[in-house]
């Protein structure tokens, strides 16, 4: 087995759990106790990945990014035989984050991975918040539409309809579309403040490709 990692790194995780980087594994989501065992059984060449459901081999990784001064999670792409996807690997909070970075970087930049730091032009740091605020227009919209249109509809009695869709006819019969149009219209202006922000103060991003 190539070692990567040659001492067993352990950050606090989110939800108490914590996030292991050891030999050639990050593996995340795990008790204490379960990074104990993991550290044992690579110790002693007895280690499988089928032992943890959240892994990633870093000989996989050919690329991670975050936000040191927003985000608490280091997104890393991961390509094998399954594919290419990419996973986020939690962290505390924001410190821990930076901190797993710092004490990784050195590891694979002498895997061939090139690191860098840029802040993002006001274009770029205004993509995510975008298109969440897409999102949230689209959904409220859609669900304000038919809070609206199905208002005043009444089901025949014998018609059988799934429970999911009584509950959101009886609440549309009840409140209305109203509450519905103002609460999209508050998160989308709470979106839009985000969007100014970043493009105010674009932030800097951390990134390092293979």
């Amino acid at each position: 087995m190539k070692t990567i990692f040659e001492n067993p790194l352990i950050f606090d995780g989110d939800d108490e759990k914590v996030v292991l980087i050891y030999s050639e594994y990050i593996i995340n989501n795990i008790t204490k106790e379960e990074a104990n065992l993991g550290i044992e059984k690579i110790n002693n060449l007895e280690f499988s990945s089928s032992l943890f459901e959240s892994i990633i081999k870093i000989e996989d990784i050919f690329e991670y990014e975050f936000e040191p001064e927003n985000d608490t999670c280091i997104m890393f792409g991961v390509k094998n035989n399954d594919g290419t996807s990419y996973k986020n690997i939690e962290f505390k909070d924001i410190e821990t984050a930076k901190q797993a970075e710092q004490m990784m970087k050195n590891q694979f930049e002498l895997l061939g991975f090139k690191r860098t730091e840029e802040f993002l032009t006001p274009l770029k740091a205004s993509f995510l918040p975008l298109s969440i605020t897409g999102i949230v227009l689209l959904l409220g919209g859609v669900i304000t539409w038919l809070t609206y249109i199905y208002s005043d509809y009444q089901p025949n009695r014998t018609m059988v309809v799934k429970w999911y869709v009584y509950i959101f006819l009886k609440l549309s019969k009840f409140v209305g579309h109203i509450p519905f149009l103002v609460i999209t219209a508050a998160l989308v202006i709470l979106c839009f403040f985000w969007v100014i922000k970043r493009m105010i103060n674009p932030p800097l991003k951390v990134s390092a490709v293979k």
